[in-house]
């Protein structure tokens, strides 16, 4: 117990840093840059045509950033309706690259490495100057955020990796605005706490890299989780990051619990393969600091620590309710931690976003608690499939409701 608050306490403290690292001064960009956005995309019928839609509409203005689609053998009509969108809107800054079986369907990482290494040999980029994000396929971005990737890399030529803050589309139930909080806050302060201990990693939506930073054609590794395992090994090389908080990468909310839990465990089988696999390397290497350390070790063995300390507090919060009436006075204090918590959580959350949502937050003090409970099932499950073995997962599935209203 004693870890955890020690934790949040420190994020509370130092993840209240979000002032941005470019100067107001700054508001031209480097014509030398170029950016590619690269989107892995299987079976993303149902959104595709949104993302290239929105896409071009949000880099209206701006020609040196270009997205290249990278179509999975996917099953459905994904790489039709690119085609067809391309071709409706006459441009030459999405292009549509297909991957055929036996090469195909063998992880995003693999996805990611053959689009790179294509895109690489294929064009004439000078590499110091072309910045790579990796985008999924329901997420888009404002042109204020394109400019200001662009923007972060001219101004500082070291910089080598850059995450961008991760926010929801649309928020319609209790699963989403607790996601929604999720990142806006507690992503955020663990982010901006590693920027100020030189440790930022990529997570997922809205990472960005410098080619001239990679020493191969195949930066992706095919962990579970890809983008904590690809700047783990930017950081043991003594690159660069950096976490960008004034910068917002949207992406779709999960909507059922089902789902989240499925998506979740994934993500935790992913920290532990990177914690068996990286965290010698960790320890051993001279390009982290101590505080660095600690940070990834902390957080590659944070499922660990909440699968011993979840159990214990449902023991204890079993016992006590049993036995109210002797021990009252405990469970009306773990009640009232909870109240204060979700009341913190939701009012910085309202400072932040000026959500009208006030019913959704209000139900903070139901949900949250079911929330946590749906955390620890993954990670429960997690834990199972690992020791099994068992790597294999089903993709998140994007464009649910659109999904639905077709059947």
């Amino acid at each position: 117990m004693f870890i955890y608050v020690l934790w949040v306490v420190l994020l509370i403290i130092w993840g209240k840093n979000t002032k941005s690292f470019l100067s107001k001064n700054i508001s031209k960009i480097d014509p030398k840059y170029h950016l590619v956005v690269l989107v892995p995309a299987m079976n993303e019928e149902a959104v595709i045509r949104r993302t290239i839609k929105q896409f071009l509409k949000s880099t209206a203005g701006l020609s040196q950033v270009e997205m290249v689609i990278i179509d999975d053998d996917s099953s459905d009509k994904t790489s039709s309706i690119t085609k067809m969108v391309i071709a409706q809107e006459k441009t030459d800054r999405v292009k549509l690259l297909e991957r055929k079986k036996p090469n195909a369907q063998i992880g995003k990482g693999e996805a990611l490495n053959w689009a790179y290494s294509r895109l690489i040999s294929q064009n004439n980029y000078d590499p110091r100057y072309l910045i790579i994000e990796v985008m999924d396929a329901d997420a888009y971005m404002t042109a204020k955020g394109y400019r200001k990737i662009l923007q972060y890399f001219s101004v500082d030529e070291n910089l080598d990796l850059l995450q961008t803050r991760v926010g929801m589309i649309k928020i319609t139930n209790w699963l989403h605005i607790l996601q929604d909080i999720e990142f806006a806050l507690i992503n955020d302060w663990i982010q901006n706490t590693r920027n100020i201990i030189s440790n930022a990693a990529a997570s997922g939506n809205g990472q960005c890299i410098r080619a001239s930073a990679v020493d191969t054609n195949r930066p992706w590794g095919n962990a579970l989780l890809e983008d904590f395992e690809f700047s783990t090994r930017f950081l043991l090389n003594g690159k660069k990051t950096l976490y960008a908080h004034d910068i917002v990468v949207f992406q779709e909310a999960v909507s059922h619990p089902l789902a989240f839990i499925r998506q979740r465990s994934r993500w935790v089988q992913g920290g532990l393969d990177c914690l068996v696999n990286y965290w010698g390397k960790i320890i051993s290497n001279d390009n982290l600091n101590l505080r660095a350390k600690c940070e990834m070790t902390f957080y590659m063995i944070l499922p660990i620590i909440t699968l011993i300390t979840g159990a214990s507090h449902l023991i204890v919060l079993g016992f006590v309710s049993i036995n109210a009436e002797g021990y009252w006075r405990l469970l009306v204090l773990l009640i009232s931690i909870n109240i204060i918590w979700c009341g913190y959580l939701g009012w910085k959350y309202w400072k932040l976003t000026l959500s009208k949502q006030y019913v959704l937050m209000a139900s903070m003090l139901i949900s949250f608690p079911i929330y946590n409970l749906l955390l620890y099932i993954s990670i429960i499950i997690a834990f199972y499939k690992k020791i099994r073995g068992n790597s294999y997962w089903v993709k998140t599935t994007h464009g649910e409701d659109e999904l639905k209203r077709k059947k």
